[in-house]
């Protein structure tokens, strides 16, 4: 066969299935790519900066919120960040929202902040000794408040949570105010002498000041989906024996603790009672 009757591809544009990959596949601009990857950073730096943030909670605009929304301020200065309820909705929010190791922070803050704003000397530098006394005093009261807070929403947010709080609470003590740490260690329970009839007195009484007109047909339902031993275990043991002790919190706030964690953890209709 004559040289010139065979023809390349490239000569007669027939080199069809003969493309490599390199020449079949156009290749963008190396500007494309660049576009194409830059935006992730700035996204990434955002997302870091927005984790930053979030870190931390802002407690003195928790308690600022709760001294403006009160409709009575307490004129006993000496008393009133143990006394505010503020920190103990906090705590409810807390471990409803499965960050009950904040506790600790918590507890953090309101030292400090008990310690400042009674312009209290540093034990270093102390010399009055009631001022110390007023001051360990207070500190206790708080640490006890919290505490009890824990306890008394173990139930409606979880047991697990609240042995975490409480764990979280007794490590910052233990930090900031070991000599604190040691005497609420020694603390005896508040319930362990209440016997079966005191508690469902006391747990019927509580559970129809909170239920109020609803309380026979909440007994009667809870009876009903559980043979009786919901209404058993909830008035003997939650409300007569947890709930209704009222001497570190009393009926009011336990009341709202109540509330904040029904409503938080999506039980809407639980919080209504």
């Amino acid at each position: 066969m004559p040289q010139s009757a065979v023809q390349s591809p490239s000569a007669n544009n027939t080199g069809i299935g003969t493309e490599t990959p390199s020449s079949a596949t156009s290749t963008p601009p190396e500007s494309q790519f660049t576009s194409s990857v830059s935006p992730s950073k700035p996204s990434q730096k955002s997302r870091q900066q927005q984790r930053k943030r979030t870190q931390g909670l802002d407690y003195g605009s928790l308690e600022a919120l709760f001294t403006q929304e009160q409709t009575k301020p307490s004129t006993d200065t000496s008393s009133a960040p143990p006394s505010s309820p503020w920190y103990i909705l906090t705590t409810a929010n807390l471990l409803a929202f499965h960050k009950e190791k904040l506790i600790g922070e918590l507890w953090t803050y309101l030292a400090t902040s008990l310690h400042q704003n009674r312009h209290l000397p540093k034990v270093d530098e102390a010399n009055d000794d009631d001022v110390m006394e007023e001051e360990k005093r207070l500190l206790l009261l708080t640490a006890r408040r919290i505490r009890e807070a824990c306890l008394k929403a173990s139930t409606l947010v979880g047991f697990p949570r609240a042995i975490n709080a409480l764990f979280s609470l007794t490590s910052a003590i233990e930090r900031t105010h070991p000599s604190l740490s040691a005497i609420l260690s020694s603390d005896t329970s508040l319930r362990a002498h209440v016997g079966p009839s005191e508690k469902y007195t006391r747990g019927m009484s509580f559970f129809s000041q909170i239920y109020k007109q609803h309380t026979a047909r909440v007994l009667a339902a809870m009876d009903a989906t559980s043979g009786g031993d919901l209404t058993h275990f909830a008035i003997n043991c939650i409300y007569g024996e947890l709930l209704s002790e009222t001497s570190l919190l009393d009926g009011l706030e336990t009341g709202l603790l109540e509330f904040v964690c029904c409503l938080a953890d999506g039980c809407g209709p639980q919080a209504k009672g």
